[in-house]
């Protein structure tokens, strides 16, 4: 996910992607990988609820975080993107 002023929440799989080049990475745990399908609105990044390596990394960047109840929607691979609509 893309968080603003070249900032990504990326899977470890794809921190060494040449597309990448260039921006500042968050490198997400593959135990925390459902968590990369986070919004940033404003000066907040809305991420699921349960990811405390994730928070504290993103926080790093002075973000201010909200934690939604994701756990439902998780089970049908569903994340907060896709069940966004932002204008």
């Amino acid at each position: 996910s893309y968080l603003g002023d070249s900032i990504l929440l990326v899977s470890r799989e794809f921190k060494d992607h040449p597309d990448f080049v260039g921006y500042k990475l968050i490198e997400v745990l593959n135990s925390e990988a459902y968590a990369t399908n986070g919004l940033r609105i404003n000066e907040y990044v809305i991420i699921p609820k349960g990811y405390p390596n994730l928070k504290k990394q993103i926080q790093n960047y002075n973000f201010k975080i909200l934690e939604l109840e994701m756990s439902e929607f998780e089970k049908m691979d569903g994340g907060l993107s896709c069940l966004s609509l932002r204008f």
